[in-house]
């Protein structure tokens, strides 16, 4: 195997994935489940009308299943393969994460610094308020894509990265940081401002030294405001029953949080390297995927860059990313060894709902099926109001007898089916959205709601009981 250096760092050497081509299929693999992997990917392909779809399983450190489907770009053509590069959001995360505990590892910053220690221009942050907090979204930074400011600057593509730090310097702090989780792509935003004061360098050029080049990872980069087809999928938006060429981004504003393009095959060799010590130390991975214990005590099921949400008892590592044109997961099944990247050149798309099926034909799961239970119009009732997840409110309401979960964009607005025992799945996506209430007697006081991956834990809103008497089923809020 392979064996590099990955510049100053003092990790002595890291081991490189072996692949002899860039998707052999492995001998023992079963072709029968080759072909269930293959039929369910062309099935939700053709299923959720998708311009583009790239899908990559491992097994250990071999390519089990690899393929593309559909076009680069629908205007233009273009046949989308495992090389095919895609924007991968949120999964970026990760990435910054690993750097800023490589930087910790060799003395560089640590995680209980203050960022005012790094950032000492940004007046508004509390001396409280760390690295350790930025890494696992508990700061209670404002989420910078709720700022209507921000979204000029994602449209615009002349505006610049100073513009954009200019903004964060006047985002609130909404909790008091460790007493809570709640997801906030400014955190990242100033981890990427972090490490770069560090090293001196842009933090892509840092990713691209340490790991890019080293792990061989020859996708990765910074993505560009307009891709280049056919290397580069288009990214798209459903409109008017059709896939249309999405509206470009500026990249000089989504840097840290999102931000980094790649292949499916590199997303999944960087996860399994990742998971295997081959990148950081074992230890420090074991921490970037602890759950996250807050100040009262509860824990977020969240690490660094990573959530934590279980398969129905098995235990998984991954994340979600969101563009305006593209969709990703990527997650790994320790217990298993099992990788699965799941890109998409449309927005809006709930990717895991396409990873978790194949996830459990491979782990031996059996299919997910919704069986509604039964709910009186009492029982309904106790779950109606408004809860507080950290970002924004949502609501339960009732319409017709049935409960509906809304919240602003880019959460869902979707009707609610009863599985029993206070959980309900949401019938827009049951893969993608689930809730959760408490079991207290009386008015539920907290949810947990399955969303994005991650899961959100929410308390209801101060003053806000349910109101309409229990016999009303027409009522609505």
């Amino acid at each position: 195997m392979a064996l590099f250096r990955t510049g100053d760092s003092p990790f002595l050497r890291i081991r490189v994935l072996a692949f002899a081509a860039l998707v052999p299929i492995a001998a023992a693999w079963s072709s029968t489940a080759s072909h269930d992997v293959d039929a369910r990917s062309a099935t939700a392909f053709g299923e959720r009308q998708l311009p583009g779809l790239a899908i990559t399983v491992l097994r250990g450190d071999e390519v089990l299943f690899a393929k593309g489907y559909g076009r680069v770009d629908t205007a233009r053509g273009g046949t989308v393969d495992g090389a095919t590069v895609f924007q991968l959001g949120s999964i970026s995360k990760q990435f910054l994460a690993v750097l800023v505990l490589s930087l910790a590892e060799e003395e560089r910053l640590s995680l209980d610094d203050s960022v005012l220690d790094h950032l000492p221009d940004h007046a508004q942050l509390p001396p409280g308020l760390t690295v350790r907090h930025l890494l696992n979204h508990t700061s209670g930074l404002r989420e910078l894509l709720t700022v209507p400011e921000a979204h000029a600057g994602f449209d615009d593509l002349t505006r610049s990265r100073a513009e954009l730090v200019a903004l964060v310097r006047q985002l609130p702090v909404d909790f008091p940081p460790g007493t809570r989780w709640s997801y906030s792509n400014t955190n990242y935003t100033l981890l990427a401002l972090i490490v770069e004061q560090v090293t001196r360098e842009p933090y892509e050029d840092a990713l691209a030294e340490r790991f890019f080049r080293p792990l061989q990872l020859s996708s990765m980069r910074q993505c560009l405001s307009r891709p280049r087809p056919p290397a580069d999928a288009v990214g798209h938006e459903w409109h008017e029953g059709g896939n249309v060429e999405a509206a470009a981004e500026n990249m000089n504003w989504i840097r840290g949080d999102g931000g980094l393009c790649g292949s499916a095959i590199d997303v999944a060799r960087w996860t399994r390297l990742l998971a295997t010590g081959r990148v950081v130390p074992a230890a420090v991975y074991e921490g970037m995927t602890a759950p996250t214990q807050l100040l009262g005590g509860s824990l977020a099921e969240y690490g660094f860059g990573l959530s934590l949400v279980d398969l129905e008892g098995r235990q998984r590592v991954g994340h979600n990313g969101a563009m305006r044109g593209f969709s990703a997961t990527a997650a790994y099944y320790p217990d298993a060894a099992i990788t699965i990247v799941v890109l998409a050149n449309r927005g809006d798309v709930r990717t895991e709902s396409i990873e978790r099926p194949i996830a459990r034909q491979l782990l031996g799961l059996p299919e997910a099926r919704v069986r509604e239970a039964p709910l009186s119009p009492e029982q309904r009732h106790r779950y109606l109001g408004e809860y507080d997840i950290g970002i924004f409110d949502v609501q339960v309401l009732e319409r017709d007898g049935q409960l509906w979960l809304e919240m602003p964009r880019p959460g869902p607005t979707t009707s609610l089916t009863h599985l029993g025992n206070h959980t309900f799945a949401g019938d827009a996506d049951p893969d993608a959205y689930s809730v959760t209430f408490d079991g207290t007697d009386g008015a539920a006081q907290s949810l947990r709601l399955l969303m994005g991956g991650m899961r959100w834990h929410g308390l209801r809103s101060v003053g806000d009981e349910p109101v309409a008497t229990p016999e009303d089923d027409s009522r609505t809020r």
